[in-house]
């Protein structure tokens, strides 16, 4: 299981340390990059489907502070919505996979730092299958969507409809820096940082010590730049408000 480019996709959830072994030896990207690609392309479009776009539009308005907006005006983003929906299902899949790409390469980047002899290959082959619990989150969705006709904006916009995260506990008033941290404290996220330190410890052949400190310290810059960024966005909604 741990040796065939599909069966890695089981076999790095349950046998993590065997699985990178062989990848160490043989490294594939290409089974799992399509698997997150397409799992997360249908559970998009699900999404877009679902979600009532004038409230979805409404509560884009409100959530931005973009003041006092005319039906007609509402009626123009809806529209402006639904044409590019199909583009973007398009698009979405090509910057997933550049996405995917940059992280191998600040991986490599990284490790070739601290010593690792790694090859680009091997890191994307690493990250992709130790991103590979988001695999269970979008297919979790994908199930859940299933068996509902609607979403809500809230959810849309959350970008997931699973309480996965603590920021399912966070009070309406929090601030988005606050709920960007706490949706960061992702049970899926958490798993696959456990995973990544785990494949680049082996694949990289640092030290545990070494990846660890790596890939913790990385996910953090993550954490924190998608904190500030939800900062600046809140302090443009609110200085367009005022």
């Amino acid at each position: 299981m741990h040796d065939s480019s599909f069966g890695r996709l089981l076999g790095v959830l349950v046998a993590p340390g065997k699985t990178f072994r062989s990848i160490a030896e043989r490294p594939t990207w290409l089974a799992p990059l399509l698997v997150l690609l397409v799992l997360g392309t249908t559970a998009a479009y699900m999404m877009q489907q679902r979600v009532d776009q004038e409230e979805l539009v409404r509560h884009q308005v409100s959530q931005f502070g973009m003041g006092n907006v005319s039906d007609d005006q509402i009626q123009e983003m809806v529209e402006r919505n639904e044409k590019m929906g199909p583009v973007t299902l398009l698009v979405g899949p090509i910057m997933t996979a550049v996405v995917f790409l940059i992280v191998a390469l600040v991986f490599w980047v990284a490790f070739k730092m601290v010593g690792s002899e790694m090859d680009f290959k091997s890191s994307l082959a690493t990250s992709v299958h130790g991103l590979m619990p988001s695999a269970i989150s979008l297919l979790l969705s994908i199930l859940i969507l299933l068996g509902r006709s609607t979403v809500t904006p809230e959810e849309a916009m959350s970008g997931g409809i699973l309480t996965s995260s603590a920021a399912t506990v966070a009070p309406e008033e929090a601030s988005p820096v606050v709920k960007s941290l706490l949706g960061s404290l992702d049970v899926f996220s958490i798993w696959s940082l456990i995973l990544l330190v785990i494949g680049y410890r082996v694949v990289a052949k640092v030290s545990p010590k070494a990846a660890a400190i790596t890939v913790i310290a990385l996910w953090l810059l993550y954490v924190l730049g998608k904190a500030g960024f939800a900062a600046a966005i809140g302090s443009m909604a609110g200085g367009a408000g005022s």
